[in-house]
């Protein structure tokens, strides 16, 4: 792989690291196509305040063999809208999922069907890439077969950056269990090879779908590689799915239902066994968690999901009241 020359100072991520990454790439054993198609599937929904800037994150990037496939699930003509913002990108296309708040499962799946590149990055519309992102997370989706990075954290409406409470995981390969005991605000993005990765976004599954398709990626590979560098960047939006009213109770009773399926021998269409025990740990674990938010929202204890974490940390941190191991 070529390394591209930056201007000094132009991102945040440290490129003694990128060439390591690099170097580990062109060691492995593996078949890599240099320079391969990236295509960004983006679900979009109500995501007019941001999908420029979202775009943006994107065409900046030093990996410049990319596409963005933004899928509309609300009726929007964001080609129109990109547009009028200044942005006429051959590499950006625009599909609609054929109805309105279908949900980010059938936007994402309808970008991911229209997608040209073998590998896939998944971005939610009011999120960015941090740049230089694709540099290092591609080539290591080519020999892993998935990665996943963490995450810098933001306030949309001041843009001050928030503090993550996910777990701190090293770089290198992470096993299921270590993933849903460490990742708390967002499951949005991932980069996969889909000639090794065949999950998709469960349709049918109103909440957790995006926890469902790391998981579901585990009959397929037997670890996800993570990138302990912060290269997706997670906006909080006042009223988005996971920071309105009532989103505790839809998570609550998704998590009951998906577990007792997975209890009664549904297999949820995961084949491996081991993942459906570890997610139906996680969703136990998770059932618990969102009861006990519901109740401290109505009694005043917290104001948000933000500051029940700092209330609860150690329970995100655990399945089965066991904490899990690096």
């Amino acid at each position: 792989m070529t390394l591209r020359t930056r201007t000094a100072g132009s991102d945040h991520t440290d490129l003694g690291r990128v060439r390591q990454f690099a170097d580990e790439m062109e060691r492995s054993e593996l078949k890599v196509e240099k320079d391969p198609l990236v295509s960004v599937v983006i679900p979009a929904y109500r995501a007019e305040p941001f999908i420029q800037r979202t775009v943006r994150s994107i065409l900046g990037q030093t990996w410049t063999n990319v596409e963005v496939v933004i899928a509309s699930d609300d009726g929007v003509d964001y080609a129109a809208l990109l547009g009028d913002g200044g942005i006429s990108d051959s590499r950006v296309r625009c599909v609609i999922t054929g109805g309105v708040g279908t949900g980010p499962a059938r936007a994402r799946n309808t970008a991911l069907d229209a997608a040209r590149g073998r590998i896939i990055a998944t971005l939610d519309a009011d999120d960015l890439l941090a740049p230089g992102a694709l540099e290092i997370l591609v080539p290591l989706a080519s020999v892993h077969g998935a990665v996943y990075s963490r995450i810098r954290f933001v306030d949309h409406e001041t843009g001050a950056e928030l503090q993550s409470f996910d777990r701190p995981l090293r770089t290198g390969p992470v096993k299921l269990v270590d993933i849903l005991s460490s990742q708390i605000h967002t499951y949005a993005g991932i980069v996969f090879d889909r000639d090794r990765v065949a999950a998709r976004w469960p349709e049918w599954m109103a909440r957790w779908e995006d926890v469902y398709f790391y998981v579901r990626c585990f009959d397929d590979l037997s670890y996800i590689y993570h990138v302990s560098e912060p290269l997706y960047i997670y906006h909080r939006v006042a009223g988005s799915i996971c920071n309105r009213p009532g989103t505790g109770e839809e998570y609550l009773a998704w998590a009951d239902e998906l577990a007792r399926r997975l209890e009664r021998g549904d297999s949820l269409g995961l084949r491996n066994a081991t993942s459906r025990d570890v997610f139906r740990r996680f969703l136990r674990s998770r059932h618990a968690i969102e009861q006990e938010f519901v109740q401290a929202l109505a009694t005043g204890i917290c104001s948000d999901y933000q500051s029940f974490i700092q209330l609860r940390l150690d329970a995100f941190y655990t399945l089965d009241g066991a904490v899990s191991g690096g």
